[in-house]
């Protein structure tokens, strides 16, 4: 194997390209991790920062520069900084899952103490407060006339998709429909609140999802690195295509609307103190309204 620090060279001469280069970094670091203080870690964790040389490793040819030194000592702090990174994200993962954790058992302690027959809408229902409902009432006063059925059906949308809505829009929707932006962050809060059961099912299903594909890279990187004389490639190119493909279905199945984390319309209704009617009158509103624009422009578009 050619020395690292001759690898720029090699580049420039057009002997290697930067993609076989990488290559040659990766292996060099799966050979000898010790060179870049990675004794200390599981293989998992190894192989998460190999995997991650293998798709940013270009970045170090781009960014070198020989007056300031060998190529070995830039690596050397590259690698160092994929794993501080990398032990950020996992105490970030583990941080997120740990209060998860803890939020599902006090929401089953919580309804241990209730009625279990009582449905999710029927305790959104029992917790509409006064303001919410004069939230509502008092649209059609704050916006113009005309205003008044666009802000409502802005709010309903919003609402409706609680779970996605950036800061951004919901500060855009607040201003649109002339509420603080406070009681529309305290409105989606609410609904949130009621939705943790299909949050944590979401959440579950991308948690496998993540799983299939690191193992999908795992596998990838160990036919890349491995031995072949030494390894049975036929067995690990099973396991490779059986993650890859998990890791596929899973997306897929994420796309699905059963997967989705929306509020009902009867929760909706039950948030802001309104039948649900006026809910579902408002959607429909909606989709006519960009059903109508689309023809619009495509008409505009098509050739007379």
């Amino acid at each position: 194997m050619e020395r690292i620090d001759d690898l720029p060279e090699l580049i420039q001469t057009g002997t290697i390209s930067k993609e076989e280069a990488v290559k040659k970094i990766a292996e060099y670091i799966y050979r000898e991790p010790y060179r870049f203080g990675l004794t200390g870690f599981d293989d998992d964790f190894k192989s998460e920062i190999i995997l991650t040389v293998l798709q940013k490793g270009a970045q170090v040819f781009k960014r070198f520069d020989e007056n300031c030194g060998a190529l070995g000592s830039y690596l050397y702090a590259f690698v160092r900084g994929l794993i501080l990174t990398q032990k950020r994200e996992e105490l970030r993962r583990f941080i997120a899952e740990n209060n998860m954790k803890a939020f599902s058992y006090c929401e089953n302690e919580e309804r241990l103490q209730t009625d279990p027959a009582l449905t999710v809408a029927e305790k959104a229902a029992s917790y509409t407060t006064v303001s919410n409902t004069k939230i509502w009432r008092v649209l059609s006063g704050r916006c113009k006339r005309k205003n008044a059925s666009d802000a409502k059906t802005a709010l309903i949308l919003a609402l409706k998709s609680s779970y996605y809505i950036p800061a951004s829009s919901i500060d855009a929707v607040s201003s649109y429909c002339k509420l603080q932006s406070a009681e529309l962050q305290r409105l989606i809060a609410e609904l949130n609140s009621l939705l943790y059961s299909r949050i944590e099912r979401r959440n579950a299903i991308i948690r496998r999802r993540d799983n299939a594909y690191y193992f999908h890279r795992k596998y990838y990187m160990q036919l890349k690195m491995c031995d072949k004389e030494k390894t049975d490639t036929e067995r690990l190119l099973k396991k490779y295509r059986k993650q890859t493909e998990s890791w596929k279905h899973k997306n897929r199945e994420l796309q699905q609307s059963r997967w989705r984390v929306c509020p009902t319309n009867k929760m909706i209704a039950n948030i802001l103190g309104i039948c649900e009617r006026q809910v579902s009158h408002y959607i429909t509103r909606a989709q006519k309204l960009i059903s109508e624009e689309q023809n619009e422009t495509e008409t505009a578009d098509s050739p007379e």
